[in-house]
């Protein structure tokens, strides 16, 4: 083997392997990604290849490598997002400091390292995050999360709830032309804000997407739902899905008056089923 081919054959053994951007043509919005199926070595590759050109990254290298495979392969994912440059006036910088002079795309792998280790039920929420919604989307994200939130054991749960319903958050506010804003993806996070808090009941969070929401769609009258109340609400589940089972009859007898009907209010707070 000469000289040439053996470095041609070094430079091709030290690309990345990703995932994300595979394709010529990009696609916006609520996405579906395909499951990462990457062996560990190839993640390994992976993040050797970003470790070794993002300078700031170069210090985790060695413990990324020690992690969980599946929580691995988000870093690998949030490294190749972060390098990611969208030709969009919306284009979003994880490399960008910030006000303590260290990068986001730091301060976020940092605190993955540390979710991996202590708290995985928020890498679950990023990596649904990153497998359901496109890139801009996924960057903002990682961007407001930048904060500590994915250290956060006490809203450990609510994470993972949070997690099953991304696909359906994504596209209950991402769907539609492209706005030149980010008013889609601040929609997007004020919804994942609205589960991922003290406040709520992790188990409302998944019945708000499998049980009152079915149930409201099935109805003819429109109803608007108000998310914070019903995940915030104190009321045992199974009440609520007692509660949700009659709402179409509730809805029948209420006649013209069902114009002036709650149905949070009544699937939390009804008591004449009890």
């Amino acid at each position: 083997m000469g000289l040439l081919t053996s470095k041609i054959l070094q430079e091709t053994i030290k690309k990345p392997v990703n995932r994300l951007f595979t394709d010529a043509f990009e696609q916006m919005g609520a996405i579906t990604r395909k499951p990462d199926t990457r062996t560990k070595d190839e993640l390994v590759q992976t993040i050797d290849y970003y470790t070794q050109r993002i300078p700031e990254m170069k210090e985790f290298a060695k413990e990324i490598k020690t992690l969980n495979p599946k929580h691995m392969g988000t870093i690998a994912d949030t490294l190749e997002l972060s390098t990611h440059k969208e030709m969009l006036p919306t284009y979003i910088n994880l490399g960008a400091k910030t006000t303590n002079g260290v990068s986001y795309r730091e301060v976020i792998v940092k605190d993955m390292i540390e979710a991996s280790k202590t708290n995985p039920e928020a890498m679950e929420l990023v990596d649904a995050i990153i497998n359901n919604t496109d890139s801009t989307t996924s960057k903002y994200a990682l961007g407001m999360m930048s904060g500590g939130i994915l250290k956060n054991k006490e809203l450990a749960k609510h994470m993972q709830e949070t997690a099953k319903i991304v696909p359906d958050i994504a596209q209950e506010t991402l769907n539609g032309g492209y706005t030149m804003d980010y008013s889609k993806q601040e929609n997007f996070m004020d919804m994942i804000k609205t589960f991922v808090n003290p406040n709520a009941k992790p188990e409302k969070i998944t019945a708000l997407f499998t049980d009152l929401a079915p149930a409201t769609d099935k109805l003819k009258a429109n109803f608007n739902i108000y998310m914070d109340k019903f995940v915030n609400s104190s009321t045992p589940l199974e009440k609520v899905k007692e509660n949700i089972k009659v709402l179409p009859d509730i809805v029948k007898m209420l006649g013209e008056k069902v114009k002036d009907f709650d149905v949070v209010d009544f699937v939390t707070k009804n008591t004449n089923l009890y």
